[in-house]
């Protein structure tokens, strides 16, 4: 029990952890949760008598870290693309991960799907992990609401918008590497085609390649990634609002 505690209190230490090292560390106090939890460890021996204090940390750095990153992202298609992959991991990994160890306390504390008439520390017991459940349930809704409430906003942004904002990165400091240098190495090379050089059958292809259609497709790219992005999110959504009710009807 000491070492668990130990690591509590390292996690509340280190309660900045860099982007390189976040999913790892979180996904870490996941497991680490659900193995306090099958040791015995559930009520606080601080005083808590609700939910341990490793699932309390665990919910607070969850939301912490989720709505840290949607808050530093512009909900323009022009935005580092790097935040919005370490977000979506978030949500896909540990978030998902605690999800099923919720899932997994509730059945455990209800195999039956009904609640069983208990006394005393059985009951409590059962007692106080469904409200933790219920808690974590509520908390964990509210963060990925909050999450489709900004791939909602990148939805309202209209195409032409997109495009300028697509262009505008791609042409913007012209002496850095990335895609904006290629895409200008591209877009110079097309135009210096030679007919006689490489025969028609290269040279209108090459022709034909347009720096809009590469802008469409770069937005209609990260576009459909964050409808799925979306329908993930709704679905754990839907799985938390579902223990939610089950709990509400126990």
């Amino acid at each position: 029990m000491g070492a668990t505690w130990n690591l509590i209190h390292y996690f509340k230490k280190r309660w900045q952890v860099s982007d390189s090292n976040l999913i790892d560390w979180l996904n870490f106090t996941v497991f680490l949760n659900a193995w306090s939890l099958s040791s015995n460890e559930f009520v606080n021996p601080y005083g808590n008598g609700c939910r341990s204090r490793l699932w309390n940390i665990l919910d607070s750095m969850l939301e912490k870290y989720t709505l840290e990153k949607i808050r530093s992202i512009e909900p323009q298609l022009c935005s580092p693309w790097s935040g919005i992959e370490i977000l979506i991991q978030l949500v896909t990994e540990p978030l998902a991960w605690h999800g099923l160890v919720i899932q997994s306390c509730l059945r455990s504390c209800f195999p039956s799907g009904k609640k069983k008439k208990k006394s005393g520390s059985a009951y409590q017991s059962s007692s106080n992990l469904a409200h933790a459940i219920t808690d974590s349930v509520v908390h964990l809704s509210h963060v990925l609401e909050d999450v489709m409430k900004w791939i909602s906003e990148w939805r309202r942004k209209p195409e032409e918008e997109n495009m300028e904002n697509i262009f505008f990165l791609l042409n913007k400091d012209e002496h850095n590497d990335g895609p904006g240098k290629v895409f200008r190495m591209l877009e110079t090379f097309i135009s210096s085609v030679n007919d006689a050089e490489f025969g028609d059958h290269i040279s209108q292809p090459l022709k034909s390649w347009s720096p809009a259609d590469v802008a469409r497709k770069m937005m209609s790219g990260k576009l459909k990634v964050l409808m799925e992005f979306s329908a993930i999110c709704d679905s754990k959504l839907n799985l938390l609002q579902s223990m939610k009710q089950q709990i509400a009807q126990l």
